[in-house]
């Protein structure tokens, strides 16, 4: 049965002693008083060295499994005290701050110690949203949110709409959370949400409170394997969230299993992340996983990979010297894709990334040409190519299911595409015409049982039958919060007589016990690795066209797997119509809401969307006929076929920003390449957002900026100066400033 709400704490445990006490922000003006020092001096970390194998004099011993992470902070502080835990990269500052495994203890101690005392706390009633940028107050807090036993809600301060309404739907459904963020923020990114009558019961925290809060330990705090640790809600629509509700064992039960699959070893291995903590795979992966597994980690901040991706590699490169157990570090599918194609050839003369142990990829459709690509390029680097590491998993069994053996070449097969796309497994010639490569997600960790489902008579599949990817084992958590409906529809189903399985709405097929990723039967969409629901796709189109009367959308994915393209088709009239400021209007809407945009767009006829008896959309059926040549289609947009304008006015980029107009002719021919228009198309006084400029778009411009002209601008400039015309106001004032040879 899912975990209905948080279940409350044993008696009889001992209890911390207290003194001081927080003061929850009220939801109008702040009335509190804060000391102006973020870290007193007598409480701030000491520095630590960079970890060096030789700082351990002897083979650390493997534990038995930590029962929950109150107890790994304390063995890890006992052991290996002195020993680098979290390094985190600095975008400002040349010193990065590093805390060692004695030291998280005492500040996760001190932020535990003092969270327990805020009402509910003790009854396990508490739920305490995160909404803390990258960074130790977010990592910290995060650990004495699970060791005090408190249900943690991990999310960030938002930056756009999309952000601050994702954000007001998860404070709606939970009704008396408390917030936790910085003093700034108050008045900044959340002011609006603090005046929202709607969340009147919301508690409002500074983290800086946190900080100078009395010293204090781990002593006492045990809590429940079994009791609600934390709430992890999906990336991506606005549509309602769902909220996955993970146990302590879930996370222990998982971390275990990541150790094994990439061999983590205590006190000699290390990892590189920059995947945001607010997802399951940076916050499992990225932030639990060495304190589960006892070693040294950085963080960076997740712009940096898109700015520039040869960074990650140098902090790749030189966090793994002198490291005998190797480093981990990945993501999904597009930033393996994105090396290769902005790392230059003169970047690659100084790194080494021999050390590279396991480079993992998840979380989106792995594409096998680009982890070729990938190998080839970086081999002369140091690279192996047997380091690439496709796997799978959700948030649904709290991060990994599978993944490939370590050292093992990448498996893939190569089948009919024509036949895949009817769900059925044919192998083909890699060199013959339909053939498309599948990559090997590895195999199903031990702790797990994996089985292929024929959905619809729920009869288990064999070998290379294509079906439903069904799971089962003690990383499953127990459902999505408040949400029963929904929870019965994926969670605790029955097959072979036996109940506990989760459908993962991915189809897939096993060949030799090897899992292999075919598509989903779920319509979701994934984007860049987030989620996207259609029918939120389909709402903001048709709001931007409110002259469409009577008229349906339908959003999909076409394309082959990991080069999926996000489509839509729309019903319009016989009448004339403006199908081009149509294209404009939707892609404006959908990049304020959602930072993406549209690859296909196609006008069809009224009433060719057909519904069921219930009056749902045949998603499935429209993408079918799309994909055989039988959707009626009155005409098809493709961005990709209005690259080639774009690109010609690229090459006629101003080689010198002398002026502000220069800037701006500069900055409207780099978005027309991004947005594959022509600059004739464009206005400077119009705003980024209703350009339709995405969240990686935006900051590859911000990118080319500091390589092409050395202008360095934060990645919150294009919110700050969100138009041509302003932005290049802006570099144009700094450059006076700061003359630059630009």
């Amino acid at each position: 049965m899912p975990i209905p709400s948080p279940p409350a704490r044993a008696s009889g445990r001992p209890q911390p002693q207290r003194s001081g006490g927080l003061s929850p922000a009220p939801n109008r003006e702040s009335t509190m008083s804060f000391d102006d020092t973020l870290i007193a001096p007598s409480t701030r970390p000491r520095a630590v060295a960079p970890p060096q194998e030789h700082s351990i004099s002897h083979e650390l011993p493997e534990w038995p499994r930590a029962r929950n992470f109150a107890e790994a902070l304390r063995r890890n502080a006992a052991e290996q005290g002195d020993a680098l835990v979290y390094q985190f990269w600095q975008t400002e500052d040349d010193q990065d701050e590093q805390l060692s495994h004695s030291q998280l203890a005492a500040w996760v101690g001190r932020y535990a110690q003092a969270l327990r005392q805020l009402p509910g706390a003790d009854e396990g009633r508490l739920q305490l949203v995160l909404a803390l940028p990258q960074g130790r107050q977010f990592v910290v807090a995060f650990l004495a949110c699970l060791a005090a036993g408190i249900v943690v809600v991990p999310t960030f301060p938002p930056r756009s709409p999309l952000q601050a309404d994702r954000l007001r739907l998860v404070l709606r459904e939970l009704g008396q959370a408390h917030v936790l963020c910085r003093r700034a923020s108050l008045h900044e990114e959340l002011a609006e949400l603090r005046t929202d009558p709607e969340l009147g019961a919301t508690r409002w925290i500074c983290v800086e409170e946190l900080d100078q809060a009395p010293a204090a330990s781990l002593a006492g705090l045990d809590p429940d394997p079994e009791a609600l640790a934390m709430l992890q809600y999906t990336s991506g629509s606005t549509g309602r969230p769902k909220g996955v509700m993970l146990s302590q064992r879930n996370l222990v039960e998982n971390s275990q299993l990541i150790q094994e699959c990439f061999g983590h070893r205590k006190g000699h291995s290390r990892s590189v992340i920059w995947l945001p903590p607010y997802h399951d795979m940076g916050l499992v992966g990225g932030v639990l996983q060495p304190v589960h597994a006892g070693f040294a980690t950085l963080l960076m901040p997740t712009s940096v990979l898109v700015r520039s991706p040869a960074r990650w590699l140098q902090a790749v490169s030189e966090f793994s010297q002198g490291c005998s157990g190797g480093v981990s570090s990945g993501g999904p599918n597009f930033a393996f894709q994105l090396c290769v194609d902005k790392v230059r050839d003169r970047e690659l003369q100084d790194l080494d990334l021999s050390g590279w142990r396991v480079a993992f990829c998840g979380a989106e459709p792995i594409h096998a040409r680009c982890m070729d690509a990938f190998a080839q390029r970086f081999a002369a680097a140091g690279f192996k190519a047997e380091a690439l590491f496709p796997c799978y998993g959700m948030a649904e069994t709290t991060l990994m299911v599978s993944g490939k053996p370590l050292g093992q070449a990448l498996g893939r097969r190569h089948l009919d595409a024509r036949a895949l796309a009817r769900q059925q497994w044919l192998p083909q010639d890699a060199q013959l015409p339909h053939s498309q490569t599948v990559v090997s997600c590895g195999r199903p960790h031990a702790s797990l049982e994996l089985r292929i489902v024929e959905p619809s008579s729920r009869l288990a599949r064999g070998e290379r039958e294509i079906g439903e990817v069904w799971v089962r084992g003690s990383s499953v958590t127990h459902g999505y919060w408040q949400d029963p409906e929904r929870s019965a529809q994926s969670f605790n189903q029955w097959l072979d007589g036996q109940g506990g399985w989760l459908r993962t709405g991915d189809l897939g097929a096993l060949d030799q016990g090897e899992l292999f990723i075919t598509g989903r039967s779920k319509e979701l969409l994934i984007v860049r690795g987030a989620n996207y629901f259609p029918q939120d796709l389909e709402h903001e189109a048709l709001s931007a066209c409110p002259e469409l009367i009577n008229c349906r959308a339908v959003a999909f994915q076409h394309g082959p797997l990991g080069e999926e393209q996000v489509a839509l088709a729309l019903e319009v009239p016989r009448s004339a119509i403006d199908e081009l400021d149509m294209q404009r209007r939707i892609n404006a809407r959908l990049s304020e809401k959602y930072g993406i945009t549209l690859d296909t767009l196609l006008f069809i006829p009224r009433k060719t969307v057909r519904t069921t008896s219930s009056g749902k959309l045949q998603r499935v059926a429209l993408k079918q006929e799309f994909i055989e040549g039988r959707l009626p289609i009155y005409l098809r947009i493709d961005a990709r076929t209005e690259a080639i304008e774009s690109q010609a006015a690229a090459n006629t980029l101003p080689t010198r920003l002398d002026s502000a107009a220069a800037i701006e002719s500069w900055l409207l021919l780099r978005i027309a390449q991004a947005l594959r228009c022509t600059p004739a198309q464009l206005h400077p006084e119009d705003s980024f957002a209703s350009m339709a400029l995405d969240s990686v778009a935006a900051l590859e411009l911000l990118a080319d900026l500091d390589s092409s002209h050395g202008i360095q601008l934060e990645p919150d400039a294009l919110y700050r100066h969100n138009s041509p015309a302003l932005l290049a106001q802006e570099i144009w004032r700094r450059t006076q400033l700061h003359p630059l040879a630009c």
